[in-house]
């Protein structure tokens, strides 16, 4: 009897270790579900979520560690450096996964004055270049977010900081394109105005020489 009872235990606990392998052996990260994601909404959220979906995939395999036991092959567990970053690659096919379901996703929230600063230079820049300029809106915010949580992972630093390079061109830029449109704007605004007083004029004087 007590072998019977010790028989069934030991399947039993050999059909849930059966289990676990093989649910490690299945990925359900955001970053495997980008394999079926598709962009969709305006052409600014279609190039953010590109940007996202490359910065996920750029970490590789990886990115399902933190949602996983065991590698592909069921074999090793990872460590938790691994866990770090692919929990960041997760974050970044998240923001993707958001965007094709037709969600907006704001830049990260700064953490301090310097992050403050660029943050606020960059949603006002946002504001009408998402419109005007979608693919180097999408780029300066992808920039900006990937510094942000970069900074985050340790051994991740010379990734932030290559990342905060970028920010400052692709910020740059943006709102250089955005203060170009602003200027012709208000310069074409003013023209007609300009044009009418000018014709008021001609005809004051032509009613004086009459």
């Amino acid at each position: 009897m007590a072998k019977k009872t010790a028989s069934r235990a030991f399947s039993t606990l050999a059909m849930a270790a059966a289990s676990l392998v093989m649910a490690g052996c299945v990925n359900w990260s955001p970053v495997d579900d980008l394999k079926a994601a598709t962009p969709t909404g305006s052409p600014f959220s279609v190039a953010l979520f590109e940007d996202y979906a490359f910065l996920a995939r750029s970490f590789g395999q990886v990115g399902a560690a933190g949602y996983t036991t065991f590698d592909q092959q069921g074999s090793i567990s990872l460590a938790s450096m691994d866990n770090d970053v692919a929990n960041l690659a997760n974050e970044y096919a998240s923001k993707a996964l958001a965007l094709s379901r037709g969600e907006a996703v704001d830049p990260e929230p700064s953490l301090d004055l310097a992050s403050h600063g660029l943050r606020d230079r960059l949603v006002r820049a946002l504001t009408p270049g998402r419109d005007t300029y979608p693919r180097d809106a999408a780029r300066a915010q992808a920039d900006y977010d990937c510094w942000m949580l970069d900074k985050t992972v340790g051994s991740l630093a010379a990734a932030a900081q290559q990342c905060r390079r970028s920010l400052d061109v692709s910020l740059s830029r943006l709102e250089s394109e955005v203060r170009a449109t602003q200027d012709q704007t208000a310069a074409s605004a003013a023209a007609p105005a300009g044009a009418s007083n000018a014709g008021s004029t001609q005809s004051s004087d032509d009613s004086t020489q009459q």
